[in-house]
């Protein structure tokens, strides 16, 4: 699987496709899917170098906002058009997203190259599109890489602007508070209050806002239950 998810890398930076990886990969455990953010835009040339490699590829719409799935034989391709939080995706941000390559910060872990940026996705992935945070699968790796460093990466420019463009300027020091007490409370596996408490800060933030999340809630709950997202199609 290593060698697999090394070729897809490296047939991204030889085509020129932009791409930021979301969440570190983990070799010491079966690789099953790679969270990445493309441009729509490289969308088909990325589908094309990857049928010219890999012969069969499939896809299917995924039960998110600006969202879709390519399967490389039986590795995932979770693919994200912008930084999106919240179940559903339904909070589709207009943000610079930080293009990079990855490097492995061990023999074993392959990680998106820009410490503040990997900090600040990471955390408001694990707050806000989770029950709890030991609901993803990378939670472990991330406390074992922020026990101690996130008291200096919290108090980053690039976090501190983060908080307003997800909660906005009004509710961002609110956000910033509940953030610091679940670090300070070590970074508790079991969360579920705070973050109920964050993702209820945009949640609320407009009538707007939560007509939109009941109205995804529905839509791909449909969608589900339709079968809509069972079957993957094949790309020719």
């Amino acid at each position: 699987m290593k060698e697999k998810v090394d070729i897809i890398f490296s047939l991204l930076d030889r085509n020129s496709i932009k791409y930021y990886l979301l969440r570190p990969l983990d070799f010491r455990k079966k690789i099953k899917d790679i969270d990445l953010i493309i441009l729509e835009s490289d969308l088909p040339h990325l589908k094309k170098i990857l049928i010219k490699e890999f012969g069969l590829l499939l896809y299917k719409p995924s039960n998110a906002n600006s969202s879709l799935q390519l399967f490389v034989d039986d590795l995932l391709l979770d693919i994200k058009f912008a930084i999106c939080f919240l179940p559903r995706k339904s909070l589709v941000l207009n943000y610079e997203i930080p293009f990079s390559k990855v490097v492995y910060k061990t023999d074993y872990l392959l990680v998106p190259d820009g410490k503040e940026e990997l900090f600040t996705f990471w955390t408001h992935h694990l707050l806000l599109d989770k029950e709890k945070p030991s609901d993803s699968s990378t939670f472990l790796i991330f406390k074992d890489f922020y026990s101690d460093s996130w008291r200096y990466l919290i108090e980053t420019d690039y976090f501190k602007e983060s908080l307003i463009k997800v909660y906005s300027l009004k509710s961002s020091k609110y956000a910033k508070q509940l953030i610091l007490t679940y670090f300070n409370n070590g970074i508790s596996p079991d969360e579920r209050k705070i973050s109920k408490a964050l993702r209820d800060i945009i949640i609320r933030s407009s009538v707007y806002f939560q007509l939109k999340y009941i109205y995804d809630k529905f839509k791909f709950g449909i969608y589900r239950r339709l079968g809509y997202y069972e079957n993957y199609r094949e790309i020719k």
